[in-house]
């Protein structure tokens, strides 16, 4: 359905049959604490002014005339059922707590009045919140640079509107004061500064926008980073972590030992044997030394035999 421009809508046209009327409804509810009142009010009051229905919120009712045929009277009417329509408007884009009181009011101008008196804020509270914003709001790591500077230059447009005027080029330092966390914007505002460029904030937004991706910084580069960084971390964690300790194992003892043990030697074949004259072995390994020994007719003098320890004990 196509929605129709200010100069053909005309009171045959049902103000609930207007498309941005059923779209306002859909993506905007006023919360039953009003904590989303400005907002929600920015989006109604923007909406209604694009298609001339902004005076059925802001206009009391005129009075009724007593002629039932006059153009008073035909005025009278129109009025009457355009805000019928922008009653069932607000109605719908509130929650139902406050739908509940809202049904029993008889027109949209009655309605809205009541709302800004339950939920508007003073204009000195605004302007003092939205000044602390301005000047105390910085970006954060893996920020998009363009909505972070959008949001600085919202706040300074909400002073204007409050009659607070901030010089272009003290919202442009603030700006970049805000990025100052940010290395790689450093050397951007070190060399905006040198070339003393005047720019709008438009201008000064398209510039940072353009800095950031020849910087390649992005939100999704730098959780990718975090997310390498951290899983280095994990694994530098389980890799310092002590074992616990293991029993000893006597195989493994076994083989230990005897791979650490000193190797044994044969005699050379002209060797000659210095107990029974033998060729071919040394006294230490000699057979009838060894029965010697064991039979008790020999003491053996020097080091043991290296060949069997278990008999050098029992000897």
């Amino acid at each position: 359905m196509t929605t129709p421009n200010a100069s053909a809508s005309t009171s045959s046209t049902p103000l609930s049959n207007v498309s941005w009327l059923r779209s306002f409804m859909d993506r905007c509810k006023l919360e039953k604490n009003g904590s989303n009142f400005a907002d929600w009010d920015a989006q109604l009051q923007l909406a209604a002014q694009g298609d001339d229905k902004l005076r059925y919120l802001t206009e009391a009712s005129p009075t009724e005339p007593p002629n039932t045929r006059s153009a008073a009277r035909q005025s009278y009417e129109d009025y009457q059922k355009e805000s019928a329509a922008m009653k069932n408007v607000l109605i719908f884009a509130m929650e139902a707590e406050l739908q509940r009181s809202a049904i029993k009011i008889s027109t949209a101008h009655e309605i809205y009045m009541k709302l800004v008196n339950m939920f508007s804020r003073a204009p000195r509270v605004i302007q003092y919140e939205a000044a602390s914003a301005f000047f105390d709001l910085n970006i954060k790591e893996g920020q998009k640079v363009s909505p972070h500077v959008l949001k600085l230059i919202e706040h300074v447009e909400t002073l204007k509107s409050h009659k607070v005027e901030i010089p272009d080029e003290l919202v442009i330092d603030r700006i970049l004061h805000s990025l100052s966390k940010i290395k790689a914007y450093v050397q951007f505002r070190v060399n905006f500064n040198m070339q003393d460029k005047k720019v709008s904030l438009d201008e000064l937004h398209k510039m940072l926008v353009q800095a950031e991706r020849d910087m390649g910084l992005s939100v999704s580069t730098t959780k990718d980073v975090l997310n390498v960084n951290q899983k280095s971390k994990r694994t530098f964690k389980k890799s310092g972590k002590k074992g616990k300790k293991r029993s000893p194992n006597r195989n493994s003892a076994k083989t230990y030992e005897a791979s650490t043990s000193k190797p044994k030697y044969s005699a050379p074949s002209g060797d000659k044997c210095h107990y029974c004259c033998g060729v071919g072995h040394w006294k230490r390994n000699c057979s009838k030394y060894l029965g010697d020994i064991k039979a008790g007719k020999v003491t053996p003098v020097g080091p043991p035999p290296s060949k069997d320890k278990g008999k050098e004990k029992q000897v």
